[in-house]
């Protein structure tokens, strides 16, 4: 599964290249503040625990690699996965954006994040706080906003 998703960043990725020039289809300033926005609306929904909120940033066809390494595929089975995670009490999550990379066309993006997410281990009902990168690959809709259609989020427990 990994390797499905890790192939499918990098060849998003690569799409996502720039030469020196400006991309001639994007906006670069503006379409970064559009998906800093999208992050932050995500953010606040994880934090007032809105599954629907959460999971509404995402394309009706995205991949979700969550930090276990299980993936979802589909809005739906991402909403689903974001209503049993934000159902435990204990979930917290700290988002740290980076910088947003954009295709010479403007419809196509990348980004990462550092995040650290806490949680109650379901096999041991034990604490458990991982840490990780992010990498979001989005794509620009019709109407001009940005969706998530893949979004891979591994990490490892800190031992605490």
């Amino acid at each position: 599964m990994r390797t499905i998703l890790g192939c499918a960043a990098i060849l998003a990725c690569t799409a996502c290249q720039q030469n020196e020039a400006k991309p001639t289809g994007a906006n670069t300033t503006a379409d970064t503040q559009a998906i800093e926005q999208v992050e932050k609306a995500q953010m606040a929904a994880i934090a007032a625990r809105d599954a629907a909120g959460a999971a509404g940033v995402y394309s009706d066809d995205a991949l979700f690699l969550n930090e276990k390494g299980s993936i979802s595929r589909g809005h739906d089975a991402i909403a689903a996965g974001f209503k049993a995670m934000l159902a435990d009490p204990a979930v917290k999550l700290t988002y740290a954006p980076g910088p947003k990379t954009f295709s010479a066309g403007g419809d196509m993006a990348y980004s990462t994040a550092d995040y650290t997410l806490s949680f109650t281990d379901p096999a041991t009902q034990k604490p458990v706080t991982v840490k990780g990168t992010n990498l979001s690959i989005w794509r620009k809709q019709a109407d001009g906003s940005w969706k998530l259609v893949a979004d891979s989020n591994p990490g490892a427990p800190t031992g605490s």
